[in-house]
């Protein structure tokens, strides 16, 4: 298997939830019912051949979608999904169709989590699957990763989001919302997604028990294969510590519009 690959086209799934989703050309196309840039997204539907200008053509196929639609937009990529010659003019590709680097993440996996090295909080768990549950794992999303609430809650709420094969669950410690994890099992591998701590609760073992729980649950329903995942730079040696290691790199390019 193909773990750089299997990475990307997980979180293809992941992301799915946000909006409508459309193949067009070589790329997928994920339109939200919010004008944000980070939930209209764009990715490859498949890797970029070696053929001059491929890439900015798929670019190009974004941008008049989401223009048409007159919302800020993103495009999140594998630089396994590139060859070199697109690699090298990664940056000034985007920036010449109007984007720009917002995030690069490590792309890790793991065959089999190691055994904690410290003793882990422990955090009463709920599945993420009514309005209240939506409604703290929407907080802790916008605490972790600065989205305005109004957006988050505008997506996070809608059944079109969980319907999908996105499974998440909050992590409560005296019957307050602290952290959350959301899985997805797809394309022969378990993602991890939406790791989240409340910034009082930061590097106490909450985040690594929630990754854990949901990668338990998920084995426990009948997944299989490496755990992937996209790391934060403030993550990276946590999940170093957790027995996952580098494989590829994922940048994230976007307008510089975006609603408030």
């Amino acid at each position: 298997m193909n773990l750089a690959d299997a990475n990307a086209r997980n979180l293809t799934a992941a992301l799915s939830g946000y909006g409508e989703l459309e193949r067009r050309s070589g790329v997928v196309l994920i339109t939200a019912p919010v004008a944000y840039s980070v939930f209209n997204i764009a990715l490859l539907d498949a890797a970029v051949p070696d053929v001059p200008g491929e890439l900015k053509r798929r670019i190009r196929v974004a941008r008049q979608h989401y223009e048409s639609a007159g919302t800020p937009w993103s495009f999140w990529i594998c630089e396994s999904d590139l060859p070199r010659r697109e690699l090298r003019r990664l940056f000034e590709s985007f920036e010449e169709e109007g984007l720009q680097s917002i995030a690069e993440s490590p792309g890790m996996d793991t065959r089999q989590l190691v055994e904690p090295r410290r003793r882990l909080p422990n955090l009463a768990f709920r599945q993420v699957e009514d309005e209240q549950t939506r409604r703290h794992f929407s907080r802790l999303v916008c605490a972790s990763f600065h989205i305005p609430p109004a957006m988050a809650d505008a997506v996070y709420s809608l059944d079109h989001f969980w319907a999908g094969p996105l499974k998440a669950w909050v992590g409560y410690e005296a019957g307050r919302p602290v952290t959350t994890t959301a899985a997805v099992d797809s394309s022969g591998v378990l993602g991890v997604y939406s790791v989240a701590t409340m910034p009082d609760c930061r590097r106490k073992g909450y985040g690594e028990a929630a990754v854990r729980h949901a990668v338990a649950r998920l084995l426990e329903q009948g997944a299989r294969g490496p755990v992937v995942l996209q790391s934060s730079p403030g993550a990276y040696s946590l999940y170093r510590s957790m027995g996952f290691r580098s494989r590829t790199r994922f940048y994230i390019f976007a307008t510089t519009e975006t609603a408030p």
